[in-house]
C-alpha cells in the first residue's frame, strides 16, 4: 500500500506533468514587463528573490503556474488572476508537502489528503498570515512601481526646464574671525563646493559652513553648486575684516560706590565749564562738575550748601560772588568744611599770576576778564572755615585739555613761590604740574584727574582696606593712575599735592 506522503508527491508530480502539456500549447511570453504578459507562459523574478513560472493573462498569474518562493517554499497549481484557485500544492524546500487541495483566493477550502485536513490551528493561522503577507508585498510593489514611474516623469519634465541658482551669505566675523557661510540653492543638488571643498550634495539645497576671515584683508568665498541634471552656478563672498585693536575698558563713575558720610557743617563750590564763549572748549568739565555733585552729597554735604555753576553761569561776577557773597553766608567761623572743585581752563599772565578762566574770559584781557586764583584763597581765607580742601582740574600750561594753545604765544611759567602759598587749613590737590597739561579723554568721558579723584573717593584709593580715604591715599593713588594713562596719550601729567595729606575724606 503506497504511503500518504509518497502518494502526495505522486499527486504533485501529475500536477507538474500536466503543467508542462498546458503550457506547450501556449506561446512564450515576449517583453520584459510582466504587465503586458496575457495567454502566454514566462519567467518573472521578483524583487523580493520570489519568482513565477507559468501561465500569464493579463499581467497576473493564471492558469497553471509553480512559484517559488525566497524561503525555498514552492506552490505548483492552477491560478486565477494572481491567486491560488484550484487544486495546487504547497511543499517545503526539502519537498515536504504542507498544503494539498483546492484552493480559492489563496485559501485552501477542501484538503487532498485527510491527514492534511488535520492541520493544527497554529499552522492554518500561520499559512493565512504568509498569504496575507504575500498580499501586502503584493500592493507594496505594486505601488513603489507607480511611483517609480511618477518619480521618472517628474524628473523627465524637471531636466528639460531645470536650472539651479544660490544664495549665500555670511555673518560678520567674531572676535576669533569666524565666520558663518549660510548657502541654499533652489534644487536638488548633487555637489556643491566651497573654495574648491567638497560639502557633498543634499535634496534641500541647505548648507552652513564655518571658515576663518583673514585679519586686515578681504577674504573671498566661492560657491559651486551643480544640479542633478550638470547645471551650475556659482556665487562670490567677499567678507572683509578689520584689525583688531586693544581697547581697554573702564568702569563708569558710580557715586553709589562711596559710603554716605554724616552730615556735617561743610558747604561746596562746583564750577565746571566745558564750551568757552571766547576760548576753545575743555572737553568733559562740565560732565567733571555734574558727577561730583554727587560725590559732594555723599561727603555729608546738604544740598542747601552747594553751589554749582556750570558754563554760561560760571562767569566771572558770578564766581567772585560766590566765594564773596554766597560762602560767607554759609560759613561758621572755625567750624565749617569748604570744598572747592573746579574744572576748566586756567592761564598765567605774562607775570606768573595764576588765574581760573571763567566764561566769557578775553584772552587779551585777562586781568579784567579773568578770576585770579590768589583773589579765590583770599575771600575762602577771609570767610575763616575751619579747613578748605581744593580740586583743581585745570592748567597752567597755556593749553586745552586736548593740546591746542589757548594763546598763539603761551608758554609754561615758572610760578612764583607766593603764587603757591596756601594757609596752614589748605588742602589743594591739583591736576598737574605747571608746565603739563591737564588732559581729558573721550574713553572716560571725563577729565583724567577727575575721573580717578572720583574713582578714589568710591573706594579704589583704600589700598589698607580700612575703611578710611585720607588726602594722602587719594594722592598715592592719583600718583599712580593719572600719569600710566597719561603715557597712553603720549603726554606727562602728575597730579601735585599741597597742605595735610592726613586729613580725613572718608571714614568708616
Amino acid at each position: 500500500m503506497i504511503g500518504m506522503k509518497h502518494l502526495s508527491r505522486l499527486l504533485c508530480l501529475l500536477l507538474i506533468a500536466g503543467a508542462s502539456y498546458a503550457q506547450s500549447q501556449l506561446p512564450v511570453c515576449q517583453g520584459s514587463t510582466p504587465s503586458r504578459w496575457s495567454n502566454c507562459t514566462g519567467r518573472w523574478l521578483n524583487t523580493n528573490g520570489d519568482k513565477y513560472e507559468g501561465e500569464w493573462r493579463d499581467g497576473k498569474p493564471n492558469g497553471f503556474g509553480v512559484q517559488t518562493f525566497a524561503s525555498g517554499e514552492k506552490y505548483t497549481g492552477t491560478w486565477k488572476d494572481g491567486k491560488y484557485e484550484g487544486q495546487g500544492t504547497i511543499a517545503a524546500a526539502n519537498g515536504t508537502v504542507i498544503s494539498q487541495g483546492t484552493w480559492s483566493a489563496n485559501q485552501l477550502l477542501r484538503p487532498t489528503n485527510p491527514a492534511l485536513a488535520q492541520i493544527s490551528e497554529s499552522q492554518r493561522l500561520d499559512n493565512e498570515r504568509k498569504a496575507a503577507q504575500l498580499e501586502q508585498e503584493r500592493v507594496r510593489l505594486a505601488q513603489e512601481r507607480e511611483r517609480l514611474d511618477a518619480d521618472k516623469l517628474q524628473r523627465e519634465k524637471a531636466k528639460q526646464t531645470a536650472s539651479i541658482a544660490v544664495r549665500a551669505s555670511a555673518s560678520p566675523p567674531d572676535a576669533f574671525g569666524e565666520v558663518t557661510l549660510t548657502i541654499r540653492t533652489n534644487a536638488d543638488t548633487s555637489s556643491l563646493k566651497l573654495n574648491g571643498d567638497e560639502l557633498g550634495g543634499r535634496a534641500d539645497g541647505v548648507y552652513t559652513a564655518k571658515r576663518v576671515a583673514r585679519a586686515g584683508q578681504e577674504t573671498k568665498f566661492t560657491v559651486v553648486a551643480r544640479d542633478l541634471y550638470g547645471n551650475t552656478d556659482t556665487k562670490v563672498l567677499t567678507v572683509s575684516r578689520a584689525l583688531s585693536e586693544a581697547k581697554e575698558s573702564f568702569a563708569e563713575l558710580n557715586a553709589a560706590n562711596l559710603r554716605p558720610q554724616a552730615k556735617r557743617d561743610a558747604v561746596a563750590i562746583i564750577i565746571g565749564i566745558q564750551d568757552y564763549l571766547r576760548i576753545p572748549k575743555a572737553e568733559f568739565a562740565k560732565d567733571d562738575a555734574l558727577a561730583f555733585y554727587d560725590y559732594a552729597l555723599r561727603l555729608g554735604i546738604k544740598p542747601d550748601n552747594i553751589n554749582m555753576m556750570l558754563d554760561s553761569k560760571a562767569d566771572d561776577v558770578s564766581i567772585v560772588k560766590a566765594f564773596k557773597n554766597w560762602l560767607p553766608s554759609r560759613v561758621t567761623k572755625d567750624k565749617t568744611d569748604v570744598y572747592v572743585f573746579f574744572s576748566g581752563h586756567g592761564l598765567p599772565s605774562d607775570e606768573g599770576k595764576l588765574y581760573l578762566l571763567p566764561y566769557g574770559v578775553d584772552k587779551d584781557l585777562l586781568e579784567r576778564t579773568a578770576v585770579a586764583q590768589k583773589e579765590v584763597v583770599n575771600l575762602l581765607q577771609t570767610a575763616r572755615p575751619k579747613s578748605v580742601t581744593m580740586f583743581m582740574d585745570s592748567c597752567y600750561s597755556g593749553q586745552t585739555r586736548g593740546g591746542e594753545q589757548l594763546l598763539a604765544s603761551a608758554r609754561p611759567v615758572s610760578i612764583k613761590l607766593e603764587e603757591k602759598a596756601y594757609p596752614d587749613n589748605f588742602t589743594v590737590m591739583s591736576a598737574s604740574a605747571n608746565s603739563q597739561i591737564s588732559s581729558s579723554s573721550p574713553d572716560l568721558k571725563h577729565g583724567i584727574f577727575s575721573y580717578y579723584l572720583m574713582k578714589g573717593l568710591e573706594g579704589d584709593a583704600d589700598e589698607n582696606k580700612d575703611g578710611t580715604i585720607t588726602i594722602g591715599k587719594l594722592q598715592s593713588y592719583l600718583a599712580d593712575k593719572v600719569p600710566r594713562f597719561a603715557m597712553k596719550m603720549n603726554r606727562t601729567q602728575e597730579p601735585q599735592l599741597v597742605g595735610d595729606s592726613a586729613r580725613v575724606l572718608v571714614s568708616k
